[in-house]
């Protein structure tokens, strides 16, 4: 790789003029890398082309659109650089002079930035930008290559060293490569670098807007983005149609009707014709809120049946549990694209209907429908609560199959938390190792995994080691060491992590760490500080809570503090037969008889019925449940003595 470097710097660093005659170039040039020069350069070939006549667009005309393989885009670069061979030539026998910092004609800097780019060489293109050693040869000629090479960065600690390059030479301040650098860092997740180039620019224009929008709903923050929709609006900015559809969404997140009321009559008092995304975005809005009318009537105002605005309102029936009526919306579809299939899909798993969501990606394989990494990732959830560690390493093994797209990092997250659920939580941990890119996400699911099992150790492994990579844990993943630290018994690690959230990431504890730290207490016969620390909570201690105390006290014996949290619970929730049940156990290890008969009597003049416990098991890709009692299964005696 550093021989390569050093072959493109020298490329771009000293050639100097332009020769009429055919040349080859030596074996020299490139010593151990000869073969690539070869294949490079066309050495030991006559240039077909003289370059003195060729300029930057003839030479990317070449190399533009679906319809050019990449032997073109190279061969302009042969092109290219077969005039120059002499000069290589000489640098091979040490006649080249420090001071050629920039003998290359302005024009042909871009020109080489470009073709590196579109061939995919054997360096990354952004490594011979970074080294361009002269600012002076970046004419206005150049100013699609930071672009270029910004829409060609893989991963995130690429488009930093870029747009650390774009602030040396000065580039940064140019509108369109900052817009460009948003759109990238966004497109990688990387919400608070997007942030700060935004506020850098001095008049941000819509697009700029959008694009920063658009990255903080991705991250899950659309009250932020309905703040710099204000902003926008202050500025005297237009907004247009990308911008109605990014913040009616941010409207849907937050279940914000008002506000989506309001920037319906805006869109309507602008006299913006909206498009089909708009209208979408519109029912989704309403829909989520749970307005169903208001987006009936927006879907009224297409003439004929329209399928993305068909999808919207399959959505918005999921995510109000309405699934028949989706389902005859989807019924009804003469047409159905991928979206119609992700909706059905996903809409299934939210409502915890996951065998419905594999038997409709099945059929949707069936239908030879494009799958998208939505209905992928929704697929691989139902997967891991079902237990189908089968199908799911089918769906695996389809998407490196079938994927034509990197994996991103949510469909990554995806796999290891189908894996870790599963219980092949090893396979899982390899996979996240090799993810080239992780969010904190990856790091709250794959520590959840090891909490779940019971590897605390590994957990506080994975703590650290998230810390070094960069991320900074939030409060999911503290739920999950807390939890490690209440199933492995280690008091004093809990109280540390728990401070630690605190005082050093500034995390409010929420009524789940509570829950974890009341748990881990009881559990190790700490009664008094569970009790104590329940009385300091800002918030009404709720179920789980006092469910926690319960049965620590149950564990050890404490008919008076048990005795509390049951009455606190009959208050909170009066018909949970298993609640009643801890309560007469408790009793019962007491020798409280008296009051055992009292809560069977109250079970039974309330008939309250006990959730009977299942068991799911995979039998060739199919997943069967067993309910405890259960004597419909016509083989239910050989079901019972294996079981």
């Amino acid at each position: 790789m550093n021989t390569s470097i050093s072959i493109f710097l020298l490329l771009c660093c000293c050639i100097s003029t332009c020769f009429s005659s055919p040349v080859s170039i030596s074996d020299g040039v490139f010593s151990s890398e000869a073969s690539i020069g070869r294949n490079l350069l066309q050495a030991k070939k006559p240039c077909p082309v003289n370059f003195r006549f060729m300029n930057y667009t003839i030479i990317t005309s070449r190399c533009n659109g679906p319809q050019y393989p990449p032997n073109l885009c190279c061969q302009a670069f042969k092109d290219f650089a077969c005039p120059y061979a002499e000069d290589l030539n000489d640098l091979s026998n040490n006649s080249a002079t420090a001071d050629a910092n920039c003998r290359v004609p302005n024009l042909l800097v871009p020109v080489v930035l470009m073709a590196q780019a579109r061939c995919f060489l054997y360096m990354p293109a952004v490594v011979l930008f970074s080294l361009e050693p002269n600012p002076s040869c970046m004419t206005s000629t150049s100013v699609p290559v930071p672009v270029t090479l910004l829409q060609m960065c893989s991963n995130s600690k690429e488009i930093k060293q870029l747009h650390a390059q774009l602030v040396v030479w000065g580039l940064i301040r140019r509108r369109i490569n900052a817009s460009r650098l948003i759109a990238s860092y966004v497109t990688f997740g990387q919400n608070l670098e997007a942030l700060s180039v935004f506020h850098t620019i001095s008049s941000p224009d819509v697009y700029a807007y959008n694009t920063i929008i658009r990255g903080l709903i991705l991250a899950k923050c659309p009250h932020d983005s309905l703040l710099l929709y204000n902003k926008l609006l202050e500025k005297s900015l237009t907004p247009d149609n990308y911008t109605y559809t990014y913040v009616l969404k941010a409207c849907s997140h937050l279940k914000a009707l008002s506000e989506g009321e309001q920037l319906h009559a805006q869109i309507i008092k602008a006299g913006t014709k909206p498009d089909t995304f708009v209208h979408s975005s519109m029912i989704n809005m309403y829909a989520s809120s749970g307005e169903l009318v208001s987006a009936k009537r927006v879907v009224g105002e297409f003439s004929e049946e329209n399928v993305v605005v068909k999808n919207s309102m399959i959505s918005g029936y999921m995510n109000q549990g309405q699934v028949e009526l989706a389902h005859q919306v989807f019924d009804k579809m003469s047409k159905r694209d991928s979206a119609s299939w992700s909706a059905m899909i996903s809409g299934y798993t939210r409502n915890g209907m996951y065998t419905e969501a594999l038997v409709a990606f099945r059929e949707m394989i069936g239908s030879k429908t494009q799958v998208n990494e939505s209905t992928l990732v929704s697929v691989l959830s139902a997967c891991g609560h079902l237990g189908a560690l089968d199908q799911g390493r089918w769906i695996h093994v389809y998407i490196n199959r079938t994927w034509d797209e990197t994996v991103s990092v949510n469909l990554g997250t995806s796999i290891v938390d189908m894996y870790a659920r599963c219980g092949c939580l090893e396979f899982g941990y390899e996979f996240f190792k090799n993810m080239p890119e992780k969010d904190v996400v990856t790091w709250g699911v794959i520590i959840s995994g090891f909490a779940a099992h019971g590897r605390a150790k590994k957990c506080f492994q994975l703590l650290d080691e998230m810390a070094a990579y960069g991320t900074q844990p939030n409060e999911v993943v503290f739920v999950a060491v807390l939890s490690a630290c209440s199933h492995a018994g280690l008091v004093d690690l809990g109280r540390f992590y728990f401070n630690q959230m605190t005082t050093v990431y500034g995390i409010r504890p929420s009524i789940h760490h509570y829950g974890c730290m009341v748990d881990l207490l009881s559990r190790a016969g700490r009664l008094v500080e569970a009790e104590e620390l329940v009385s300091t909570m800002v918030e009404e201690p709720n179920t789980v809570i006092w469910g926690a105390l319960l049965a620590g006290c149950r564990i050890h014996g404490d008919l008076r503090r048990g005795e509390y949290a049951f009455k606190k619970l009959v208050r909170l929730e009066p018909l949970s037969v298993e609640r009643f049940k801890l309560a007469s156990h408790l009793f019962v290890d007491t020798r409280e008889h008296e009051c055992v008969c009292k809560l069977r009597k109250d079970i039974s003049d309330e008939n309250l019925e006990t959730t009977r416990g299942s068991s799911l098991i995979e039998v060739d890709g199919e997943v069967h449940e067993f309910v405890a009692s259960d004597i419909d299964h016509r083989r239910y005696r050989e079901i019972y003595s294996v079981f």
